[in-house]
């Protein structure tokens, strides 16, 4: 057996285990580690490898609040289930990264524009760097999976040390939503905790600058957010009772939807109904285009705009969705 074949057969996750250790960790320097605000003490064997920091993944978790964390030895995988702020992340990454940015001018051509209002938000700024996830992929070996809320990601550059799991600082990142530094001169580790309370008030700040004031208003932004696969840009314009129903779905999309291809085309208004002064019925149909360049098929989407007050404040929500599409959050009579 070679040494990848022994790593791979010996993965653990402090559970009830017994192989012996593969890999030693030789740290020149203990390194600094310090998660949200706090200096925390260092983690055993967290080591450098490949310039990256080989950080333990259940440590990690629980550092995160994450609620569960779970090792299958027969399938090599990690189960881990987080904490209520994971979600609120990336509903806010789903308008901050999707709905809210702006795209080429030829695909904004066939794009319903963002609100004049959208344009002024002040969105939160995330330092992005180009992650380092699987830089060298072994000839062979399966490598492990890590699965965080349904989410599986396949890692090839785990190690083992004393029947625990490594994985490098770029895959903290990626897997946990958070940002993660390595102050090389200062031999220093600084993990950002998600802050749930910061990212709804976030959240809250971006909906309340996007509430719809006119029924066309909803019916594009909901469009919008469609074509953008943004979630949080559609979820904005549904009324509080469509939200409540929409929520439970969420949970198993990430707040994306529709597909990479085919996507959302040039939507166009089949029919206006105007139910009463606060209520208007529309039909909108759109082309599905592929990236193979297949003759398009039509969607076609039905639904009601009302006049609310929520919290507070007016305006114009979807209150019924007659006729859904796989383009959204709602099916048909949601």
């Amino acid at each position: 057996m070679n040494k990848s074949q022994l790593l791979l057969s010996c993965l653990a996750l402090s559970l009830s285990l017994t192989c012996a250790p593969v890999l030693a960790a030789a740290p020149s320097d203990t390194v600094t580690v310090q998660v949200g605000q706090s200096i925390v003490p260092t983690p055993p064997g967290i080591h450098l490898a490949n310039g990256q920091v080989m950080v333990p993944i259940r440590w990690a978790a629980e550092q995160l609040g994450a609620r569960s964390i779970q090792w299958d030895e027969a399938t090599q995988t990690v189960t881990i289930t987080t904490n209520e702020a994971y979600y609120q992340k990336l509903k806010l990454d789903s308008f901050v990264y999707n709905g809210l940015q702006p795209r080429s001018a030829e695909r904004e051509a066939q794009m319903w524009p963002l609100p004049e209002k959208a344009k002024s938000i002040s969105l939160p700024q995330f330092p992005r760097r180009e992650l380092q996830l699987n830089p060298e992929v072994p000839n062979s070996g399966r490598g492990m999976t890590i699965t965080i809320n349904n989410s599986p990601s396949l890692i090839y550059n785990a190690e083992t040390i004393n029947d625990h799991i490594y994985v490098p600082m770029d895959w903290i990142e990626a897997l946990f939503k958070t940002e993660v530094q390595y102050d090389q001169a200062a031999n220093k580790l600084t993990i950002k905790a998600l802050n749930q309370a910061e990212i709804e008030q976030q959240i809250k700040t971006i909906e309340d600058a996007l509430i719809p004031d006119s029924p066309q208003a909803a019916m594009k932004l909901w469009g919008r957010g469609e074509q953008t696969r943004s979630a949080a840009l559609q979820y904005a314009a549904l009324s509080p009772e469509l939200r409540k129903q929409a929520d439970a779905r969420l949970r198993d999309t990430f707040w994306v939807t529709g597909f990479s291809s085919p996507w959302v085309g040039a939507i166009t208004v089949e029919a206006e109904q105007q139910r009463s002064d606060t209520a208007v019925e529309y039909t909108v149909s759109f082309p599905e285009i592929t990236s193979a360049g297949q003759p398009y098929t039509t969607a076609m989407e039905k639904f009601v705009v009302e006049k609310l007050t929520v919290d507070g404040k007016e305006g114009w929500y979807i209150t019924e969705m007659l006729q859904g599409s796989p383009y959204g959050i709602l099916a048909e009579e949601d």
